[in-house]
């Protein structure tokens, strides 16, 4: 029989707007923060355990509420920050459904205590039914207190990720509100540890120094600039500052912490043209504008936003970007001429060379009588085009090898074969480095492995570390950048349950970061010693992530490109 349509409980219906607004502890804290912030706080202290899975408790000095609102609080619907049509296209506020409070008390055991500058009220409710409202004690404010987070719906559970990641997550959120709101201080607590504080001085750059910490945050670049629809303004990181993920590239519209991809490539279109294409700059941006000219209405948790006119906020953002760079890239430029005229080369003194006068490097060209293929000698370097690709041939055939992905590959292997000894290279100088909150959480769930690997750091307090040693295979590399490269691919990739298959894709990852890039310059005896070192290996023909170390361009084809 073919069922019948009909009304929902109530109950079934608060569980269902639950799995929109509460995907996991992380978005329970957004909505808690935002409503101490919508109240007027200027303190927050959140409060987890067990990366909320047990508490999430966020207090605030905002303004409290009467016993009558805290009764409402609770009810699907209910709100103070819009009242009729008109306000939904005008929102001020970061909240207005009046859906958060009902949906996180549907899948939790949650209490509220409020004060108003009178007589505090506490509530109290169990998978969304009221079990006890009474008068307590309190300062001004309001605690909202979530215990045991999807209790009652234990498939919800299930889908939780490890500890370290949704800590992780709960650090990023809290951290992205304390730099939306640099007025208001942010206090985080882990399991009774303090993971995060920022000052509430009402700076950008002293909120960023208490979350990316000093050395990377006395970079940034102030930024302001004004345009037709509104005004753009924040912290740009020099081209010099690059990450390997868009992590970094923060929005606020209208305060509001946003996701939205067209702000990411305005700002990825300004540094185009002064970073390397697989590195992503470092960016806080504030883009105030019209609240009428945004609908911030699309999407359950409000993270994505639409702009009426789309294409003028892009090209704002690429004018605030490169103007906010231009005197650094000046400053860049006169140094770099000033070195060339020490060293006595001159932009103006370079002549054109005729393509066929060019001379040819003798040591680089082989002669026939060299040509001979041995398993010494599998292949020999011609030509190293673009500073990329070798050109090489095995006597019969060209071969064209990929730099990055052959050394990549004998790397790995060589961190394959660490079995009983760690071969790691000492720091002549142990290096400082500052994680936000969410990347000392994947540091900390993927200390052992690294560790394993040949990395010793070592916890210093405050979201700090201290670097003593890198692997071996890793002596080259620039340690901060390679452990920072390192810690948010881990981010991107996420934790496997199988421990051997987590430690193979670290291994993959410093191998990776590790090897020489794409425009590497390298000389002929480091091309042959590649070379070499990639036939030892046990799969000389793919890099670790399976992509072709060479290719093949046989005679016959040659033939029939040139029609013989």
């Amino acid at each position: 029989m073919h069922p019948q349509i009909q009304i929902l409980p109530e109950d079934l219906i608060n569980k269902i707007a639950a799995g929109e607004v509460v995907e996991r502890p992380a978005s329970v804290v957004k909505e808690l923060i935002e409503n101490s912030l919508d109240a007027g706080a200027t303190r927050i202290k959140v409060e987890v355990q067990d990366a909320g899975r047990k508490l999430i408790r966020v207090s605030d000095n905002g303004r409290g509420m009467e016993k009558n609102e805290v009764e409402l609080s609770i009810q699907r619907h209910s709100t103070s920050k819009i009242s009729r049509l008109d306000d939904l296209f005008n929102i001020q506020s970061l909240g207005f459904r009046g859906e958060a409070l009902p949906s996180i008390a549907s899948v939790s055991k949650f209490e509220i205590i409020s004060n108003a500058d009178t007589s505090g009220t506490c509530l109290k409710t169990e998978g969304g039914k009221e079990i006890k409202i009474e008068d307590a004690g309190a300062p001004r404010g309001t605690t909202v207190s979530i215990k045991n987070l999807f209790f009652n719906t234990p498939a919800r559970k299930k889908f939780m990720k490890s500890p370290a990641t949704e800590m992780g997550h709960i650090g990023d959120i809290v951290s992205k509100y304390a730099l939306a709101r640099s007025n208001v201080s942010f206090v985080l607590i882990s399991d009774g540890k303090p993971l995060l504080s920022t000052p509430g001085t009402g700076s950008l750059k002293d909120a960023a120094v208490a979350i990316y910490g000093a050395e990377l945050a006395k970079n940034l670049i102030d930024n302001d600039y004004r345009f037709q629809q509104g005004r753009i303004y924040g912290l740009l990181g020099p081209p010099t500052l690059t990450r390997i993920d868009k992590s970094y590239e923060t929005f606020f519209v209208n305060g509001r912490y946003v996701r939205n991809f067209l702000l990411n490539r305005a700002l990825e279109d300004a540094y185009r043209t002064l970073i390397p294409h697989n590195r992503y700059p470092v960016a806080i941006l504030f883009i105030d504008i019209n609240p009428k000219q945004i609908d911030v209405n699309v999407h359950p948790t409000k993270r994505e936003v639409k702009f009426v006119k789309t294409n003028e906020i892009m090209q704002a953002v690429r004018d605030a970007v490169k103007i906010g760079l231009s005197d650094i890239i000046k400053d860049d430029q006169n140094i770099r001429i000033s070195e060339r005229e020490d060293q006595g080369i001159r932009v103006a003194d370079y002549q054109s060379t005729n393509l066929f006068d060019v001379p040819q490097p003798s040591s680089l060209v082989p002669n026939e009588a060299e040509l001979e293929v041995s398993a010494l000698h599998p292949l020999f370097p011609i030509y190293q085009h673009k500073e990329t690709y070798i050109i090489c041939t095995d006597g019969e055939d060209l071969i064209l090898l990929d730099q990055h992905a052959a050394h990549e590959r004998i790397l790995y292997d060589r961190l394959c074969r660490q079995i009983t000894e760690i071969n790691k290279q000492i720091l002549l100088v142990p290096e400082n480095i500052d994680f936000a909150p969410k990347e000392k959480a994947i540091l900390e769930e993927n200390l052992e492995q690294l560790q394993g690997l040949g990395f010793d750091i070592e916890d210093f307090g405050n979201n700090a570390y201290i670097m003593r040693s890198v692997p071996a295979v890793s002596a080259k590399a620039p340690p901060k950048q390679l452990l920072a490269d390192i810690i948010s691919d881990l981010g991107s990739l996420g934790r496997s349950s199988q421990a051997e298959k987590q430690k193979e894709e670290i291994r993959k990852l410093v191998a990776c970061h590790s090897a020489i890039k794409a425009g590497d310059k390298l000389s002929l005896e480091e091309m042959n010693q590649l070379i070499k070192d990639l036939y030892a290996t046990e799969n000389p023909l793919t890099c670790p992530h399976g992509r072709p170390t060479m290719t093949q361009i046989t005679e016959s084809e040659l033939r029939k490109r040139f029609g013989r």
